[in-house]
């Protein structure tokens, strides 16, 4: 209800702008010409490419089947994100139920429920949203087939991990790693390791045989080299807002330099790499502080890369603006961020270095720190942490239960 009366309410200015442009421009072409291709709408001229992941426009251009193209359309993926942001929370809690009990899952689905961003997000056509059920769903699948010892539900976990995957392919390698480490280590349920490692490697192998087979054009290692740039600039977020918003001549310069080395990357990486490398070695303290701050910077609260606060566009009348209480329920998540972040932290090494931790938690932890190095080597931005707040949440129930057991363990020794 929360999400729905959200989006309902909220008013995004030019809401089909930058990313979400781009997948309009993706599902219009898969549908009406076949052909996965940026080209715009009317474009006389449709080559396919591979700049973006297929998940997300895929999943608009079914929308776009059911409901056209016009107003009804755009209603429709904000209603469908909202049914998927809501999933993803029951899912979660019931995760949550499964390892810490019902006040876990209490604690959890208020948390998940009402966070600002995961709500705020669904009025959004970005991918976000789909991402995080999509992880949910995944992990979900996980745990139940580890429990039944089931291989059809560990190969629909695999299903899950490769549709998060093809929608953004920061996920792309962590589902094969882990489950090719468990395939070895744990022998017992080796064939259900093998269920899901197919499951989750077979349809993005076939896309990138399919990207292999391209005429040269622009493709995700543009992305990835861009990304890798702009991730390398402590100056870039503000810079990028400068220059685009105040015109200002040097924002507009460093931009310029940013530009300068996107484009070297792209022409190829012994091109890119020593001219990255020289501008970091001048000044390498002050690169490493920048690079250790990064962690922080993408479990933060502000999204950079947009409007700022919770915001990718321009929103007016938000909830969270103009309820009292959704503005002063915002404020007190702003508040608990870094602690959750701080659980989070202590719960995913707790999940590790503990034997008798459940084998889904321990994945959890593995891609909460995959996605974490990640986005560190390239753009720590909050707006990328947004389909990871699930797992984050689950850590850091878990980070507090494991610290309520110690406080606990430490009171009745200490009154025996």
């Amino acid at each position: 209800m929360l999400r729905y009366a959200y989006v309902r309410t909220a008013v995004v200015d030019d809401p089909l702008r930058g990313d979400a442009w781009q997948y309009f421009c993706y599902a219009w072409n898969l549908l009406n010409h076949g052909t996965f291709s940026l080209a715009r709408p009317m474009a006389t001229m449709v080559a396919p490419d591979s700049f973006r992941d297929p998940g997300y426009p895929a999943f608009l251009a079914g929308l776009m089947a059911l409901r056209g193209t016009g107003p009804a359309v755009y209603d429709a993926i904000l209603f469908t994100q909202c049914v998927l942001g809501t999933a993803t929370v029951g899912l979660c809690m019931s995760l949550a139920r499964r390892y810490g009990g019902m006040a876990a899952a209490v604690a959890a689905g208020i948390l998940l429920a009402f966070w600002p961003h995961l709500v705020g997000f669904a009025g959004y056509v970005l991918s976000e949203t789909l991402l995080g059920f999509l992880i949910a769903l995944a992990l979900w699948l996980l745990d139940t087939s580890l429990r039944r010892r089931s291989i059809p539900l560990a190969a629909m976990a695999g299903l899950a991990f490769s549709a998060a995957a093809l929608t953004n392919a920061v996920v792309l390698p962590m589902a094969p790693l882990l489950g090719a480490l468990m395939l070895w280590k744990d022998v017992p349920r080796r064939r259900l390791w093998l269920a899901l490692l197919v499951a989750c490697a077979l349809p993005p192998a076939a896309w990138i045989v399919r990207n292999a087979m391209l005429p040269p054009t622009t493709d995700a290692s543009a992305r990835v080299s861009i990304n890798l740039v702009q991730g390398a600039w402590p100056e870039y977020h503000r810079a990028a807002f400068d220059a685009i918003q105040r015109d200002d001549p040097q924002a507009q310069a460093i931009m310029a330099a940013i530009d300068q080395e996107s484009r070297a990357m792209q022409a190829g990486w012994t091109e890119g790499l020593p001219l990255l490398w020289r501008r970091l070695s001048a000044d390498p303290w002050r690169y490493m502080g920048w690079y250790a701050s990064k962690p922080a910077l993408l479990w933060g609260w502000n999204v950079a890369v947009g409007q700022g606060d919770i915001y990718v566009f321009p929103t007016a009348h938000s909830l969270f603006e103009d309820s009292a209480v959704l503005h002063a329920w915002e404020g007190i998540c702003y508040v608990l961020n870094p602690w959750i972040a701080l659980l989070a932290l202590i719960g995913t090494l707790d999940a590790l270095l503990s034997r008798n931790r459940p084998l889904a938690l321990r994945w959890m932890a593995a891609i909460g720190i995959l996605a974490t190095l990640t986005f560190t080597l390239l753009q720590a931005e909050p707006r990328y942490a947004v389909p990871y707040r699930g797992l984050e949440i689950l850590l850091a129930v878990n980070g507090a239960r494991m610290l309520w057991q110690v406080w606990k363990h430490r009171s009745v020794r200490a009154s025996a």
